[in-house]
């Protein structure tokens, strides 16, 4: 009953060349019924049209069991978040503190599919708190899993194996989920 969601990694390019790779995704991103997401740059834009996937977010299929992976791409170029002040990270990026108007960097800038990850999970559990107004049993890992994939929005000029189903679509997935929730258990077979 839990639904996971893990990092796809960081190792989508060759080091030396710098040219992009498949086979990249490791474990614990090569489970099956885990949720695995790769990077989205959305150049700091509502627009699509102008989102990439960067060189560094890992690629399918899943080394070793060849698995197609990642299920979708999330925004993780450039985040801000919260920060921990002191902590070794913090203390030796000082170029990725970020500060507001209040005074010393309270925040820190990071790009990974970890911040991908992070973007997701609190997506799933808007999800998960659009089924819980439901009366009927709740929506199973694997059938939330399905909708994040057919509500994701596919990225041009990328292969599944890059992408997964395309980038996440938040309001779509809420959508649908809460839309899924007020069906009877008869007619939605397909969420078991």
């Amino acid at each position: 009953g839990i639904v996971v969601v893990v990092a796809a990694g960081n190792i989508g390019q060759n080091i030396v060349s710098g040219v992009p790779g498949y086979a990249g995704t490791l474990s614990p991103g090569n489970a099956p019924s885990a949720i695995t997401v790769g990077a989205v740059d959305t150049k700091n834009t509502a627009a699509r049209a102008d989102d990439t996937i960067p060189a560094y977010s890992s690629r399918g299929p899943t080394w070793y069991d060849a698995f197609a992976k990642p299920d979708v791409v999330a925004p993780g170029q450039n985040l801000v978040s919260d920060a921990a002040p002191g902590s070794t990270l913090f203390l030796d990026l000082p170029d990725h503190q970020v500060a507001d108007k209040s005074g010393p960097p309270r925040y820190f800038r990071l790009s990974g599919t970890s911040m991908s990850t992070a973007v997701t999970s609190g997506v799933v559990a808007l999800m998960l708190e659009a089924n819980r107004i439901s009366k009927e049993r709740p929506l199973k890992p694997k059938a939330i899993k399905r909708i994040l994939e057919y509500s994701a929005v596919p990225l041009r000029g990328y292969d599944e194996l890059t992408q997964g189903h395309g980038a996440i679509n938040a309001a779509g997935a809420i959508s649908l989920t809460s839309s899924v929730s007020h069906l009877p258990l008869r007619k939605r077979w397909w969420t078991n």
